[in-house]
């Protein structure tokens, strides 16, 4: 489950297939990669197959949405079998991808744009600055039109791409990680943050109270309301925490070992509890 990612700031962690609503960082659905031991073995590419199997598990194909992601997953397999499914897409494509080879070796100058497409499927090849390599794109959605010095396809991607980046920047401002070596701990908290970052963006879409909270105040008031039960549970405890033992759940007394000193137990121990309080003087 561990993985060793060397681009990453944190270079070990758990990797995660995050589907996320572009405009709110809403999170449909997650899969944990498990690597390639425990993973199903399948003819597809790894991206093509995790677009799928998160768009088919969150129920979203054949409903006409458009997908936004990056190179790893982008492809014109990919594009093709979304297209069959009602679904389009919009992504970066990496150099060794198919591609048409007017797009593949694209030798343009700064500001050139290169259109190829075929039905519904758009590849475009796009230079923004000198001593940069053409930026490639492939999309079932944009048109070959330009908007504001650029391709349309450019403007975008660049407007809709990050709904998963943006939901994990607001994970991270209230991030309440501490180091540990189980790694399920990690994994738990990370989930149980996405669920109150859902749960807050969709506080904040249908809720008709105004003001409207905070995202401090909300995930204050989540904690408060889920640490209530136990709260009140421990104030009914009195004294140390032996004695909320009650005494029907002592089913027999386990006698001590002659001749061999040992702790007292903590339910049947004939020793009285200090009450009072020691204060050095000064």
């Amino acid at each position: 489950m561990l993985q060793y990612i060397p681009s990453k700031a944190a270079k070990f962690g758990v990797k995660f297939w995050v589907l996320a609503e572009s405009a709110s960082g809403y999170v449909h659905n997650i899969k944990c990669y498990l690597g390639k031991k425990f993973s199903p073995v399948t003819q597809l590419q790894q991206g093509t197959d995790v677009v799928l199997d998160l768009m088919r598990r969150s129920n979203l194909l054949n409903k006409g949405y458009h997908i936004i992601c990056d190179s790893f997953f982008c492809s014109l397999d990919l594009a093709k079998r979304l297209l069959n499914l009602n679904t389009y897409i919009t992504g970066t494509l990496r150099a060794n991808r198919q591609m048409p080879l007017t797009i593949k070796n694209a030798n343009i100058d700064v500001n050139e744009t290169v259109h190829v497409r075929q039905g519904n499927i758009l590849a475009t090849a796009y230079k923004g600055r000198n001593g940069r390599k053409p930026v490639r794109m492939l999309s079932t959605y944009a048109h070959a039109a330009s908007l504001n010095g650029k391709p349309a396809i450019i403007e975008l991607y660049n407007k809709n791409m990050g709904g998963v980046d943006g939901a994990d920047q607001l994970i991270h401002f209230y991030n309440d990680n501490r180091k540990s070596i189980k790694v399920w701990k990690k994994l738990a908290i990370n989930l149980i943050h996405r669920m109150c970052n859902n749960a807050y963006i969709l506080y904040k879409k249908n809720t008709c109270h105004m003001p409207v909270k905070s995202r401090l105040r909300f995930v204050q008031d989540v904690v408060e309301g889920l640490a209530t039960e136990h709260l009140a549970a421990r104030e009914d405890r009195e004294g140390h925490v032996g004695r909320a033992i009650q005494p029907r759940r002592v089913v027999a007394i386990v006698r001590q070992n002659a001749g061999k000193k040992e702790k007292d137990c903590i339910v049947c121990s004939d020793r009285e509890w200090r009450e009072e309080k020691v204060q050095d003087a000064v």
